[in-house]
């Protein structure tokens, strides 16, 4: 009886952490697409800044990120409305066609902070930087659209 308590508790610790370190690879697996979603959009603003095309830089606003990654991550579900978004799994991406978001909905969420809506999902926009007198917009960013707290 004493051995099958100490192996009950055990495999509890076990199953404790590996789910932990399932979450803690989600997380990380997340950061790395926003990362290369916002090494994609900082190459494309400096080559059309680059070629003096300020102008091109608005439309980059209302275009969705994933577009100008080489390959689009295998958990990306494309562009939906906002009808639509009931259709997304838990650990998946979109871009959200109303408010110009890329999205992740979070999976594993035992470590995350939901927003104010208790939603489990982060998102991320790209931000235009226009100096003030200036006809067009300088620079452009993709900017998270609410800070969230991940273990």
């Amino acid at each position: 009886m004493v051995s099958l308590l100490v192996i009950a508790v055990l495999l509890g610790v076990f199953l404790d952490r590996a789910l932990y370190y399932r979450e803690h690879a989600e997380k990380s697996a997340m950061e790395q697409v926003a990362l290369d979603l916002r090494s994609s959009v900082n190459l494309k603003v400096a080559e059309l800044v680059l070629a003096n095309r300020f102008a091109d830089l608005t439309p980059l606003a209302d275009q969705n990120p994933m577009d100008l990654l080489v390959e689009k991550p295998a958990n990306y579900r494309g562009v939906l409305a906002a009808g639509q978004v009931q259709e997304v799994v838990a650990g998946n991406w979109y871009f959200d066609s109303g408010s110009k978001e890329v999205v992740y909905y979070v999976d594993s969420g035992r470590y995350f902070a939901p927003d104010e809506q208790r939603r489990m999902r982060l998102a991320w926009r790209v931000k235009l930087v226009q100096e003030s007198g200036a006809a067009a917009p300088q620079w452009a960013r993709l900017e998270l659209v609410q800070p969230y707290r991940w273990f």
